[in-house]
């Protein structure tokens, strides 16, 4: 009776020992899963079989089809599946709040699409995981300087490793030549000068649109100035007092735009409509190709033309993030070296993909991208790589843009 005594007791300790050793085991399992790999070699192993979830902005036909057609079967190729979720940044962002505060370890999101002041918001919420920078990233080491600004700041947010560069985005004006007989607005005063010797022939699109917006940024660039917007403390007290004189101006030169400035389009795609009609004689992007995609698209003819202002114009980077809840992070460093990479970036440059410029460092771009990109300066009337560079202005931080967008509603769109 001892002896069976024994056994059972023997067999009872047995048991919870397997029991500690699983939990311990599912708890160092656990703790892996959350946290980034430390190599790209340990990330390609970890993240084979597995399928990635990659959340953005869903309405860019051209994007879409280079994520399927060119990055799904790069991932595939390394063993690992592509899942693409359209959605709204705010939508995103509102998700990934609700996670953190309902105490989640692990969502739906592995890469999210994001920049500016969603990126603000993101990073002040603590959602966002890090370091993810060149050391698990080859291609950001290859292609990026890391004492880029575009690096550091994004609308100058420190980014610290929170955030890969993804797109390079600059704004540009594409003018009708016929219209504009070659002599483009290069200037705010030139602009106003011509509006009012054409009346009814410019608009912008309305703020908060992000294009609308950014207009708005570049009259106030061109009116105050960047340095003074940007040292202007991020109150409405603060920035009016610095942009009344860009406010000003706005009005004055609201009552010779379209519709006598008392509406505005609502979207960029109804204003490209009005400008491909000869309503008016300007449209603007913050695609760099933008005139060569739509002339691709059968919306714009060769008259038109892309110009910048002399002062030049305001650049910025969209980037890519790892949430602190993604489900597979291997998976997620794998997708973003991957759309980094010079074979998927080159496929971007085509018309059909967007013509997206890369967000690579000038030194480091390869020379045949730097020439596919002058060759449609010169086929298709856009800008070359060392006009867009000496033109490039930096962005001002996300969290004054909506303080920017409130006083130009009050201030012109209401204005007595």
């Amino acid at each position: 009776m001892k002896k069976r005594k024994f056994l059972y007791l023997g067999l009872l300790l047995s048991l919870c020992l397997l029991v500690l050793w699983g939990c311990g085991s599912s708890k160092k399992a656990a703790d892996t899963a959350d946290k980034l790999p430390t190599s790209y070699s340990q990330a390609l192993k970890d993240a084979k079989g597995k399928t990635v979830t990659y959340y953005g902005y869903g309405g860019s036909d051209t994007q879409n089809k280079w994520l399927d057609e060119v990055v799904a079967p790069m991932m595939k190729a390394k063993g690992v599946t592509l899942k693409r979720v359209p959605m709204d940044i705010d939508t995103i962002l509102n998700k990934l709040t609700n996670e953190k505060e309902a105490n989640k370890t692990s969502g739906n999101m592995d890469v999210l699409w994001i920049n500016g002041e969603n990126f603000y918001n993101a990073k002040k919420l603590n959602l966002l995981d890090g370091p993810v920078d060149g050391k698990i990233i080859p291609n950001m080491a290859k292609y990026i300087n890391s004492s880029d600004l575009d690096v550091k700041k994004d609308m100058n947010v420190a980014i610290d490793h929170l955030e890969v560069p993804y797109g390079n985005a600059q704004f540009v004006f594409v003018g009708s030549q016929s219209m504009f007989n070659g002599d483009y607005p290069t200037s705010a005063e030139k602009m106003l000068t011509w509006a009012k010797a054409n009346p009814g022939k410019l608009t912008y699109v309305a703020p908060p649109d992000f294009t609308g917006s950014a207009f708005v940024r570049n009259i106030i660039y061109e009116t105050v100035g960047y340095k003074a917007l940007n040292d202007a403390p991020a109150t409405k007290a603060g920035i009016y007092k610095v942009i009344k004189p860009s406010l000003d101006y706005l009005n004055e030169l609201k009552p010779y735009l379209w519709s006598e400035g008392k509406t505005y389009p609502k979207t960029t795609a109804q204003m490209d409509k009005m400008f491909a009609d000869h309503q008016i004689a300007m449209t603007f992007s913050y695609n760099q190709m933008y005139a060569a995609t739509q002339k691709k698209a059968g919306v714009f003819t060769d008259d038109a033309q892309t110009f910048v202002f002399d002062k030049g114009t305001i650049g910025n980077y969209n980037y890519l993030a790892i949430p602190k809840t993604a489900p597979d992070k291997a998976a997620a460093v794998v997708l973003i070296n991957t759309m980094l990479s010079q074979k998927a970036q080159t496929e971007r440059l085509k018309l059909k993909y967007g013509a997206v410029v890369p967000p690579y460092s000038a030194a480091k771009m390869p020379s045949a991208m730097t020439e596919k990109i002058n060759a449609t300066a010169e086929t298709d009337h856009t800008l070359t790589t060392q006009t867009l560079a000496d033109k490039r202005l930096p962005e001002v931080s996300g969290k004054k843009i909506p303080i920017i967008e409130s006083l130009w509603k009050e201030y012109v769109l209401n204005a007595d």
